[in-house]
């Protein structure tokens, strides 16, 4: 469910935030921007896109489908429409700026028509949190700075380790593969981000992924939306979970993964660290996780590991299922050196 004011003057008051935010996109006189909607998409962010557009001399349109997120099923719950129809990339294909509201796709960083985006050299900014969360945590330099100094650590990497006091450690190969960035807004050809957030990952190879993975209390279940209350204990081997003990949170773990019905599920997507630090851990406690979870992945000096979807970021996991874990006090190693060291980054060993 989607939460907005009814009033019409809300598109008013936040047309000063969207203005900022597309000029930090680098929208200029003559470019297009396509504010990407359905039927559950904020009406007052669109429309504030679209002004904003216009206030900065961008020819802007709105491409709004019925919500068309979910299937009906012979048995089982509703399944998703994973796709967005090509119908609909080819239009956001002759955009400059893509701003994308859209609810029904919920994959759409994982998604073949992303890929197809930005290889067009499309830009493409995803926009769902709150107003709230817009403005306290808009884009910084200083956020932007620590998230590609990170960046270019975590490129040079070929061997990852993750630690914790509470038992984790896990080795994993990186290969070749890119890191992702993310700190709030997209200002070069074919990037995608999502306003707000600050923080990278990398898609290790899958395969490659070996040791036990302790979620201590605090540590954060972001889709669950939940606090880790007791420890859960995963073990990892060949890049999959085979096993998870522990008390309600791990029971709680293990049908949320089963509940996909995709063995690719388990297996590791992806794996970072935030950079903002003005994020907030309790914020999940405050607010749903639709909400909370950009800022939940985007905290000073976390790390998270996810399993499930990687396809779009460089892995070779096509699947609808995703899973984000976000841990505290723990320490990040790359090819021996840590680089992270229980919520504070070793600056002298970033790029």
């Amino acid at each position: 469910m989607v939460n907005f004011p009814l009033s019409p003057h809300e598109a008013t008051d936040l047309l000063p935030l969207f203005r900022e935010e597309l000029r930090l996109c680098a929208v200029r006189p003559g470019d297009t921007v396509v504010v990407f909607t359905d039927a559950r998409s904020n009406p007052h962010y669109a429309a504030a896109a679209l002004g904003a557009a216009v206030d900065l001399g961008a020819e802007a349109s709105e491409l709004s489908l019925p919500y068309l997120g979910v299937r009906p099923q012979p048995q089982g719950p509703p399944a998703r429409l994973r796709q967005v129809p090509e119908r609909v990339v080819a239009f956001l294909r002759t955009a400059t700026l893509v701003v994308d509201l859209s609810t029904a796709f919920r994959l759409f960083l994982y998604s073949r028509a992303l890929r197809e985006l930005l290889r067009s050299g499309v830009r493409v900014l995803r926009v769902a949190a709150s107003e709230e969360l817009l403005a306290r945590l808009f884009p910084t330099v200083e956020v932007r700075a620590l998230t590609e100094a990170s960046q270019r650590a975590l490129q040079k990497g070929v061997e990852l380790r993750l630690t914790s006091a509470g038992g984790t450690d896990i080795r994993m190969e990186k290969g070749g593969r890119d890191v992702t960035t993310q700190y709030g807004y997209t200002d070069t050809p074919g990037r995608w981000d999502s306003w707000p957030s600050g923080f990278l990952y990398t898609a290790p190879i899958e395969e490659s992924a070996e040791g036990r993975l302790v979620l201590s209390p605090g540590d954060l279940l972001v889709h669950l939306g939940r606090y880790v209350t007791e420890p859960v204990v995963c073990s990892i081997k060949a890049g999959r979970i085979v096993e998870v003990e522990g008390g309600a949170d791990a029971m709680l773990l293990r049908e949320r993964l089963a509940s996909w019905g995709e063995e690719l599920a388990y297996r590791i997507s992806h794996i970072g660290w935030g950079t903002d630090r003005r994020a907030k851990w309790i914020a999940m406690a405050n607010r749903p996780p639709a909400d909370s979870g950009a800022e939940a992945r985007s905290i000073y000096g976390n790390v998270q590991i996810a399993f499930g979807a990687n396809y779009g970021i460089g892995g070779k996991n096509d699947v609808e299922a995703h899973e984000d874990l976000v841990m505290r006090h723990c320490t990040f190693w790359i090819d021996g050196r840590p680089v992270l060291e229980d919520e504070r980054l070793v600056e002298a060993h970033l790029g």
